[in-house]
């Protein structure tokens, strides 16, 4: 639950998706692999996941303050859409009339839910904060710096409704299953491998929403008006990697486009330099992995000839605000 652009929240959210062990001494069970940002019933969640043993979802919300306004708003909200599962509720700290509210809402739902208050240790806050101001292409590999808080969460309260105990195991879904028939599961599954290729491109950690009649991925770039367009296969059968800039961001764009022969040897000698648009295009393999393969390739070109680059000159700009 981040708070007027914080990164705070999901820096400590991706921690603990890396980290996922730190959770699962927690909740005491062994959890699948979690999503993060995931899109689930209308809600973005911090972190879901599953009980290995029972299928049922473990939600994750994470909120670095004590308890109140919007975020106690929202998780009660979010505690009536659920209808079977566990949940968990970090914060910094519990207001005592606030953890009244959710023993109630828990208690008369007449569900399956197990709710467990977890207190974030303060001392996480300083590592935090350090990562926080980091170069946001390093801060993945910078994420070390939170092991050096011990025990940075603890179980203050459980809250159980007495039919979470009745619950009968279920199978469990799985986020590595693809029909490549469908436009969504194809750009799912281009993401799991870009995910896998460039992990510190935080933007790629983010789960998305993909709709069947879209066949393009969208990421950020590090700034309003600067974003990736990826495409395993357009309606041309073409499949690219595009990073375009909009007019506000146009003294970037030619930073990076005085030089096209040495972006062409950095990332690909395809790449085209034109329209505030730096891009890579090929014909669509009808194998959806090696068309994957390739993407995965020339974005990680782009990501360290441009992204890296890209993002000094912002961190600097930021710092001189």
């Amino acid at each position: 639950m981040s708070f007027k652009g914080s990164e705070r929240e999901f820096i400590f959210s991706l921690y603990l998706k890396e980290h996922k062990s730190i959770l699962e001494d927690v909740v005491g069970r062994s959890l699948t692999d979690l999503l993060l940002e995931a899109y689930w019933q209308g809600y973005k969640l911090d972190l879901l996941g599953y009980d290995r043993a029972m299928g049922v979802p473990v939600i994750t919300e994470v909120w670095l303050g004590k308890t109140g306004g919007y975020h106690q708003e929202r998780f009660l909200s979010l505690l009536e859409t659920v209808d079977e599962g566990q949940l968990l509720y970090l914060a910094l700290g519990f207001q005592v009339k606030h953890v009244r509210e959710l023993e109630q809402q828990v208690g008369s739902s007449d569900k399956p839910i197990k709710l467990l208050l977890v207190r974030i240790t303060d001392q996480i806050m300083e590592p935090l904060e350090t990562l926080n101001s980091t170069h946001k292409l390093k801060i993945y590999n910078s994420l070390g710096l939170l092991d050096e808080v011990p025990n940075p969460l603890r179980v203050v309260k459980t809250i159980e409704h007495p039919l979470y105990k009745l619950l009968s195991p279920k199978p469990l879904p799985d986020n590595q299953e693809f029909d490549f028939s469908k436009r969504v599961d194809v750009n799912r599954y281009v993401l799991y491998r870009l995910r896998e290729a460039v992990p510190n491109f935080l933007t790629l950690q983010r789960e998305k929403h993909f709709i069947e009649d879209n066949a393009t991925i969208i990421l950020g770039g590090g700034r309003t008006g600067i974003q990736f367009y990826i495409s395993a296969r357009n309606r041309r059968k073409q499949a690219f990697v595009e990073l375009r800039f909009d007019e506000s961001n146009s003294e970037l764009f030619q930073l990076f486009a005085a030089k096209p022969w040495l972006l062409r040897e950095k990332v690909d000698e395809s790449v085209k330099v034109q329209d505030n648009t730096i891009g890579c295009y090929f014909k669509a393999s009808d194998n959806v992995q090696e068309t994957a393969d390739e993407l995965t390739q020339i974005f990680s070109r782009m990501v360290s000839a441009i992204s890296y680059p890209l993002f000094d000159i912002l961190q600097y700009e930021n710092q001189m605000a």
